[in-house]
C-alpha cells in the first residue's frame, strides 16, 4: 500500500451542561462501523485547518461553529487507523447556529449530547477517547 500522511482535524463540541457532543457512525462505514466519535474529517486541498472544522460540522451535524481553541496533534499509525496514517488536529469549538443531526446519512447514524461518565464507558472510534481524556473533558 502506498501510504502518504493526511492531515484531519477533530470538532469538540461540550455544551454549557458539560455534557459532549458525539456521533456514531454509519454502519456501512469503512472504518469503526456503528462506534461513537467525534465530528471531523480530512482537510482539504488549499484549505485552512479551521475552514475543514466549519465544513466537517456543517456537513456531518448540520450546525455553524466557531473555533475556540487548538488542542493538540495526534497520530494515527496503522495500529489506531486501519486505511491511513493520519496527523489529527483536534479543536475545541461552539454551535453559534443550528441544532446538531444527523446530517449525512452514509456516514452518521446518530449524534447525541454525552455526560462525561457516558462517554467513559464507550467503545469509540479512532483516538477520540484519548483527545477528550487528554483534555479532561472525561
Amino acid at each position: 500500500m502506498n501510504d502518504h500522511p493526511w492531515i484531519g482535524v477533530d470538532v469538540i463540541l461540550v455544551n454549557e451542561e458539560g455534557k459532549i457532543l458525539l456521533m456514531k457512525r454509519a454502519e456501512q462505514s469503512k472504518t469503526f462501523p456503528g462506534r461513537w466519535c467525534i465530528s471531523g474529517g480530512i482537510v482539504e486541498w488549499g484549505e485552512t485547518a479551521e475552514d475543514a472544522l466549519k465544513r466537517e460540522a456543517k456537513e456531518e451535524l448540520g450546525v455553524d461553529i466557531e473555533v475556540v481553541r487548538f488542542v493538540g496533534r495526534y497520530y494515527d499509525g496503522p495500529d489506531r487507523h486501519p486505511t491511513k496514517t493520519m496527523f489529527a488536529l483536534p479543536h475545541i469549538c461552539k454551535i453559534v447556529s443550528g441544532e446538531p443531526k444527523a446530517n449525512q446519512p452514509e456516514e452518521v447514524a446518530d449524534v447525541k449530547w454525552f455526560t462525561p461518565e457516558e462517554v467513559r464507558e464507550l467503545e469509540m472510534a479512532y483516538d477520540h477517547k484519548q483527545m477528550l481524556e487528554d483534555e479532561g473533558l472525561i
